[in-house]
Protein backbone atom coordinates (compact mmCIF):
# COMPACT_ATOMS: atom_id res chain seq x y z
CA UNK A 1 0.00 0.00 0.00
CA UNK A 2 2.73 2.26 1.47
CA UNK A 3 4.37 2.01 -2.76
CA UNK A 4 1.22 2.50 -4.15
CA UNK A 5 0.83 6.02 -2.29
CA UNK A 6 4.08 7.00 -3.27
CA UNK A 7 3.68 6.22 -6.83
CA UNK A 8 -0.01 8.20 -6.50
CA UNK A 9 1.63 11.74 -4.87
CA UNK A 10 4.71 11.40 -7.27
CA UNK A 11 2.35 11.28 -10.76
CA UNK A 12 0.54 14.18 -8.77
CA UNK A 13 3.71 16.21 -8.29
CA UNK A 14 4.07 15.60 -12.37
CA UNK A 15 0.60 16.89 -13.09
CA UNK A 16 -0.89 19.64 -13.89
CA UNK A 17 -4.59 19.86 -12.80
CA UNK A 18 -4.74 17.41 -10.24
CA UNK A 19 -8.12 15.74 -9.25
CA UNK A 20 -9.37 13.42 -6.32
CA UNK A 21 -12.24 11.60 -7.39
CA UNK A 22 -14.53 8.37 -6.78
CA UNK A 23 -14.96 6.04 -9.56
CA UNK A 24 -18.28 4.11 -9.65
CA UNK A 25 -19.03 0.83 -11.47
CA UNK A 26 -22.14 -0.90 -12.07
CA UNK A 27 -22.57 -5.03 -13.16
CA UNK A 28 -24.01 -8.00 -12.44
CA UNK A 29 -22.45 -7.97 -9.09
CA UNK A 30 -24.30 -4.74 -7.92
CA UNK A 31 -22.66 -1.40 -7.88
CA UNK A 32 -18.51 -0.72 -7.01
CA UNK A 33 -17.21 2.43 -5.35
CA UNK A 34 -13.57 3.17 -5.06
CA UNK A 35 -11.11 6.11 -5.21
CA UNK A 36 -9.03 7.29 -8.16
CA UNK A 37 -6.37 10.20 -8.49
CA UNK A 38 -6.38 11.67 -12.25
CA UNK A 39 -4.11 14.37 -13.85
CA UNK A 40 -2.87 15.69 -17.12
CA UNK A 41 0.65 14.94 -17.75
CA UNK A 42 2.18 16.60 -21.47
CA UNK A 43 -1.43 16.79 -22.72
CA UNK A 44 -2.37 12.96 -21.84
CA UNK A 45 -5.03 12.09 -18.68
CA UNK A 46 -3.63 9.91 -16.52
CA UNK A 47 -5.36 8.16 -13.74
CA UNK A 48 -4.24 5.92 -10.82
CA UNK A 49 -7.09 3.80 -8.97
CA UNK A 50 -6.38 0.83 -6.60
Amino acid sequence: MKPALILAFLTLAACSDPALHAGISLDSSGVSVYPAVSGRVGGATVSVSP
